[in-house]
């Protein structure tokens, strides 16, 4: 099956890859791992009842850290894996302007995607609220069957020309929803593979660290930068396969 040559070839990608994957990503990950314990321990410690402007502000400082990094990184990678371009130092360049694009680009599919959601979820939470109620887990299983998949199949298409802006080529939007035309059974497969990775995290952090507190919260972190790196080695994958024709080795 195409989708899961997709999905093994991207994870090859980050295995094969782990040192400069460690080089390009690791100290930029380290920064939304810290700033993001840090404000989890201030709501510990002033309790969530008590949560104010401050904390509001720091609510909002957590996510324009982790979006600004989590840009660099992606431009980094992409950049790394179709140029084989290593940076010099233990941070990669910042490229403003390509991490500005990616940035554009990222918003508006975000949009897209947001809105199918939020309608999936309407339909999921009327049809089936009742079943859901029998734990978080089924639930989970619902999201991630009737919301999650959708949402992926959805954002591979539109992103998969997404590498192209970290290379300076600034494709247009909709570039890799016209060369992923035809494909959608490779990427169902593989949309449906990322959710199952993604509940099976969760069910790591509810079945064993209870869903909640430091423990579950640490889970997610660490579990967080593979995840990362090989969603991000998919698009990779998808934009050096679909747009520059290469092939699936």
């Amino acid at each position: 099956m195409k989708g899961v040559q997709i999905f093994s070839h991207s994870l090859r990608q980050v295995m094969d890859n782990l040192g400069p994957a460690l080089k390009i990503s690791g100290a930029l990950y380290l920064v939304q791992v810290g700033i993001t314990m840090a404000l989890g321990a201030a709501m510990a410690s002033t309790g969530m009842g008590m949560m104010g402007g401050g904390m509001g502000l720091g609510v909002v400082l957590v996510l324009v850290v982790s979006l600004i990094t989590g840009i660099w990184i992606a431009v980094a990678w992409h950049r790394y894996v179709l140029l084989g371009e290593v940076p010099a130092g233990y941070v990669p360049p910042f490229m403003g302007e390509r991490m500005g694009q990616y940035f554009i680009k990222s918003l508006l599919i975000g949009l897209l995607l947001l809105v199918l959601g939020m309608i999936l979820g309407m339909v999921v939470g009327t049809l089936f609220g009742r079943l859901m109620m029998g734990g978080p887990l089924v639930a989970m299983l619902l999201i991630a069957v009737m919301v999650q998949v959708p949402m992926i199949f959805l954002g591979l298409r539109l992103a998969a020309a997404l590498p192209g802006t970290a290379l300076g080529q600034n494709p247009p939007l909709m570039a890799g929803w016209e060369a992923t035309k035809g494909e959608w059974r490779p990427l169902l497969q593989l949309a449906v593979i990322m959710a199952l990775a993604i509940w099976v995290v969760n069910l790591i952090s509810w079945s064993v660290f209870g869903g909640y507190g430091v423990m579950a919260q640490l889970w997610q972190l660490i579990a967080g930068w593979p995840v990362t790196m090989v969603g991000l080695s998919i698009l990779t994958t998808l934009y050096g396969h679909y747009i520059e024709k290469r092939p699936l080795v």
